[in-house]
């Protein structure tokens, strides 16, 4: 009715002045012409689209070429200026030289309007853009819901959000509280990026709650985090429905603590969070659209009644809408002279403070390849040249040596990969669906071996992990190298699968001979020491946690030599315990500026 949707326009845009006027028309792409005849170069680039994105992708070439021509207008030459970025700096379709851009600067409402209607039009295409939007210092208020599955289950979305699940009440009811000022009611907009995640092979229901009608600080966001948490753990520990509902996470996987499932990450720092209708990018070496994005769901409107009581039900569905309009209703970015959203404090007995979600602290990065330089630092001359960072198109074998009998072994890895096949030496061969990586277990000395693409391997020896301990293994040329053992979530130690080839860890930082500006950083022999300015934890294999003050000294910048900049990952050595591995560089600073 019509004082229904008035109200949901003007919750949508923090105002009671501006009504939304709803479309009428479905959500949907528009429609797919056949390629229509025209310039070659227009043509080339359906082409090249589908090479990079979808095989059978069919879109207007004018269409890509209107998109692509507004897009490189709005690039701009550092990261500091940029309000949108690429994530992972993916080399789409679109960019210039197969290279993304440090960032585009898209901040007048025209602008803003255009690329809302570009992004709609591609994800209706089935090639979403990858973009992220750099939060504001007020933004509007949304809650990051991630809950880690297995191989083959994730936890039902509907479980989790939706007017019957029991966490979306206790949600709302503690929303209601803290802004006391609703007029009644209060909206939500709910997506839903729920997929396979690439990094870690396992499925990963991955939610987003954004509150149009709320404006709050990066103080605010995380202390109503902590809030949730706090009342979410004080649930869990009497019988109902959120002690059954934090069972059945943690029975997926122990990591979905209340904690962990709410994010705090996107409220550190500068952060740049995904937008609607964006695809999540893996981070090197897969780096490649996952195939999950964020998708609408459906607006939730939350009524506040007398005593205490809450309805809650779908005040639109997401085929309602254009792309266009999830976008605009979903974006978090608001101008710098808006006001905070009147509110409560929120306190609670105690009121201890909440382990942070993510393992990185600080600021929270996306993952990037290029900008502009990473500063300065002493260039050391390396005393051996080193082979080129190892490249996802290479084969890889891990080996490791499992625990027990075989048989359990084999138990084990049927539940993720089915039955295996008996080679006539009496191994065990189980292969990744749809790919040739392969686990190979030899019964007669408990080996196993993980043969693949090193993206591919990656996933697999996750499976592996849990069942197996680290021993001597093969790097791409088949040479003998030590891998690091596996340890226990929050401790977990980077794997050398993932490091660059020919890298001597035996090697002294201080028998270099500085002073070298001939050889750029993007060589393996364009060392430099930096100082950790923050801690940083590994979430993956072959990241490199860090504590403050770490000295590294790094030894492969694959990105340097082509302008990457200070949010590049580069390979590095902590100097004091010899660890090695993949780390951001906006978490530390040349060493020289640190000792002045």
């Amino acid at each position: 009715d019509d004082q229904r949707g008035e109200g949901f326009g003007r919750c949508l845009h923090g105002t009671f002045a501006h009504p939304l006027l709803w479309p009428t028309a479905r959500f949907r792409g528009p429609s797919s012409p056949a390629m229509a005849p025209g310039d070659d170069q227009q043509n080339d680039l359906v082409l090249f689209a589908r090479e990079v994105r979808q095989e059978h992708l069919q879109a207007d070439p004018a269409v890509l070429e209107e998109i692509k021509t507004f897009l490189l207008s709005k690039e701009c030459d550092s990261a500091r200026s940029a309000t949108h970025t690429v994530l992972e700096n993916y080399p789409d379709w679109w960019t210039r030289g197969r290279r993304a851009p440090p960032g585009l600067e898209i901040e007048s409402q025209e602008d803003l309007e255009q690329l809302y209607r570009h992004a709609g039009t591609l994800f209706g295409l089935g090639i979403p853009l990858t973009f992220a939007e750099r939060r504001t210092t007020a933004f509007r208020l949304f809650q990051d819901i991630e809950a880690w599955g297995t191989r083959d289950e994730a936890m039902p979305s509907e479980e989790l959000v939706g007017p019957d699940a029991e966490l979306t009440r206790l949600l709302g009811a503690m929303i209601g509280e803290v802004f006391p000022g609703h007029p009644g009611f209060l909206d939500a907009a709910v997506y839903d990026a729920t997929g396979l995640s690439q990094t870690r092979g396992v499925k990963k229901t991955s939610l987003r709650l954004v509150w149009p009608g709320l404006v709050v600080d990066a103080d605010r966001a995380a202390r109503l985090r902590d809030l949730l948490v706090h009342r979410l753990t004080n649930a869990a520990a009497e019988d109902g429905a959120i002690k059954g509902l934090e069972g059945r996470l943690k029975a997926l996987s122990p990591a979905n603590a209340w904690y962990s499932v709410f994010g705090d990450a996107a409220y550190a720092g500068r952060s740049a969070v995904r937008m609607p209708l964006s695809d999540r990018v893996s981070p090197l070496p897969l780096r490649a659209p996952e195939r999950r994005p964020l998708v609408p769901v459906g607006v939730l409107r939350f009524s506040f009644g007398g005593e205490g009581k809450l309805k809650v039900e779908w005040l639109c569905r997401g085929p309602e809408l254009e792309g266009q309009e999830w976008i605009k209703i979903g974006c978090l970015r608001q101008s710098a002279d808006v006001q905070l959203t009147e509110w409560s404090v929120p306190n609670w007995p105690g009121n201890q403070p909440i382990p942070p979600s993510s393992t990185r602290t600080g600021r929270v990065k996306v993952r990037t390849a290029g900008g502009s330089d990473g500063g300065g630092g002493l260039r050391l001359k390396a005393n051996t040249r080193a082979a080129p960072p190892e490249r996802a198109g290479q084969l890889l074998t891990v080996e490791r040596r499992f625990n027990g009998a075989a048989d359990q072994f084999c138990d084990k890895m049927e539940q993720h990969l089915g039955k295996a096949v008996v080679e006539p030496d009496g191994a065990h061969v189980w292969k990744q669906p749809g790919g040739e990586a392969r686990i190979i277990m030899y019964p007669e000395d408990k080996r196993v071996k993980v043969v693949g693409r090193p993206n591919q391997v990656r996933s697999l020896v996750v499976i592996v992990a849990p069942y197996t301990e680290a021993k001597l293994g093969l790097d791409a040329d088949g040479n003998q190298q030590d891998f690091q053992q596996d340890h226990q979530q929050g401790g977990r130690l980077p794997s050398a699968a993932f490091a660059p080839q020919g890298v001597d860890d035996s090697s002294d930082p201080h028998a270099a001979e500085p002073g070298d500006s001939s050889s750029g950083l993007g060589t393996p022999t364009g060392q430099q020491f930096r100082r950790a300015t923050q801690d940083f934890q590994s979430e993956g294999q072959g990241e490199l946690s860090l504590k403050q003050d770490d000295v590294i000294y790094i030894t492969h910048d694959p990105e340097g030599d082509q302008g990457g900049g200070a949010d590049r990952w580069v390979y590095g050595k902590i100097e004091k315990t010899g660890a090695c591995g993949w780390f951001p560089m906006s978490h530390s600073v040349p060493w020289d500026e640190t000792t002045q």
